[in-house]
């Protein structure tokens, strides 16, 4: 952690490079909020998306491919595209996400997806702030957290052939730990990004969307299992 204290001479704060990043997040799950609300009313109405969705079910398979597809390039081009495009990419993938959140309501109650929001909101608040504050470097963790993702990927796809997977109390229980870790973990990258950048560069503003990336995943990660497991809680 000792790197945190060789920060470059700038006018631009880590509070202000923090508060940039937490910015674009938000923008981000403001559209996915909206999107998935103005989705929501369509389904219930019988409106366009209605009929985009039920009328063609490959729609959904294709979002989730170009949702991959902009991960995949987002991540591995971060540095060299410019800040408009990596913002676009960003913002193009929180409104996707929002057209396939407008199902939720109707698959575990719109009560349900408020209540998870709100506790995913408070959980993620108080683990974005330990990985601010501490002074446990969390990169030692790193390989842990990898092999978390992998399994839980390995778990979701095989979710989809047997379902019991999918909704495994203990499995939804352990994804909500490995992402509260990840967020945590998360902020501190952003504060390598910070200080392993020299501010107003492209690469550094870019980081910036990128951490906002980052942390939006785990919000949303955090939210979904949080949802399975209260939806199957109150069945039980």
């Amino acid at each position: 952690m000792s790197e945190y204290r060789n920060s470059y001479a700038v006018s631009e704060t880590l509070q202000d490079y923090i508060l940039k990043v937490f910015t674009k997040m938000s923008t981000g799950l403001s559209l996915t909020a909206v999107v998935a609300y103005a989705g929501y009313r369509s389904l219930v109405r019988g409106g366009l998306m209605a009929s985009l969705l039920y009328s063609n079910p490959m729609l959904s398979v294709g979002i989730l491919i170009v949702q991959l597809i902009l991960c995949v390039v987002f991540t591995s081009r971060i540095t060299t595209m410019s800040q408009a495009t990596a913002q676009t990419m960003f913002y193009v993938y929180a409104v996707l996400t929002g057209i396939t959140f407008s199902v939720l309501p109707f698959a575990y109650g719109a009560g349900n997806v408020f209540a998870a929001f709100v506790y995913t909101a408070v959980m993620f608040v108080c683990c974005a702030v330990i990985g601010h504050t501490t002074q446990v470097d969390m990169t030692r963790f790193g390989g842990i957290f990898m092999g978390g993702l992998i399994a839980l990927i390995i778990c979701t796809v095989l979710g989809f052939f047997i379902p019991v997977l999918m909704d495994n109390l203990v499995i939804n229980y352990l994804a909500v730990l490995l992402f509260m870790g990840l967020t945590a973990y998360d902020m501190q990258k952003i504060k390598r990004f910070y200080y392993g950048t020299v501010s107003g560069d492209a690469v550094h503003e870019n980081l910036a969307v990128y951490g906002a990336f980052e942390l939006y995943l785990d919000f949303l990660n955090l939210f979904l299992r949080i949802l399975r497991i209260m939806s199957r809680n109150r069945r039980n």
